[in-house]
């Protein structure tokens, strides 16, 4: 993860992965997907998890809304302060400087692995905009952090991730994950994700060898809605389906 020491694995439960103690699954995710939890083990929780006097002192100063210097900000991001992660990040960003490492795409991601949902929104779009060239390590950390906050139930994070990769950019096209993140959005009674499902499943050819069940579906929930925008546009689709060639059977010989 980054060159962040320390920090606990993931208790990510994936199809192909094993993790200790996750939770039962919630039968409204789809099924290579279930919510896990995770946990770090330095995430700072109070000042006293801090090793050294200096670093209690900092984050006291921080939490009392005293201005603090880059340097402090990051000695208390290292070693596991979200929140001076994401006010560190904040600060590299404000530089209006090339970012070409992605720093502050590694400390939002410290931010999010940490529990601070805030930092998802500012973490996608550098992931989107910059993520291209960042280091595979580094693009690894700040998926692991959407990732995380996604399966704690974050549904931002799951709309931004099925996004991600329906577009492909930046982890590669893969709209089995796309299904996955933006159904499991959906689930949770989000419109606009079920909208970016049922698009993602109209250009998937499995769904559309059997008629587009999958997209009829997530794009009649997302007309269910009550944002007008996101009804037009899925009841539009919906025509657009309805419109297209019905599937052939496939001949054997």
């Amino acid at each position: 993860m980054g060159n962040v020491p320390g920090f606990a694995a993931v208790l990510i439960c994936l199809a192909t992965g094993a993790v200790a103690q996750p939770m039962a699954p919630d039968p409204g995710l789809p099924g290579m997907v279930v919510r896990a939890d995770f946990v770090f083990d330095n995430a700072v929780r109070k000042t006293r998890d801090l090793p050294t006097a200096a670093l209690q002192a900092a984050r006291r100063k921080m939490i009392s809304g005293a201005a603090m210097g880059p340097t402090d900000l990051r000695a208390l991001a290292d070693a596991g302060d979200g929140l001076a992660a994401f006010r560190y990040a904040r600060l590299l960003q404000e530089k209006e400087t090339p970012d070409p490492t992605g720093a502050a795409a590694h400390y939002y991601a410290i931010a999010a692995y940490t529990g601070r949902a805030f930092a998802v929104p500012p973490l996608a779009r550098l992931l989107r905009d910059e993520g291209a060239g960042y280091s595979a390590g580094r693009l690894t950390h700040g998926l692991n952090a959407m990732t995380v906050q996604a399966l704690s139930g974050n549904a931002v994070a799951s709309t931004l991730l099925g996004q991600m990769y329906a577009d492909g950019v930046p982890f590669g096209r893969d709209l089995a994950q796309a299904q996955n993140y933006l159904g499991m959005a959906s689930g949770g009674g989000s419109p606009r994700a079920a909208l970016q499902l049922g698009v993602a499943l109209m250009s998937d050819p499995a769904d559309a060898a059997t008629g587009h069940p999958g997209a009829r579906s997530a794009l009649a929930l997302a007309a269910a809605g009550e944002d007008l925008s996101v009804r037009v546009t899925a009841e539009n689709l919906l025509r657009m389906i309805d419109g297209m060639p019905s599937p052939q059977p496939e001949v054997t010989r």
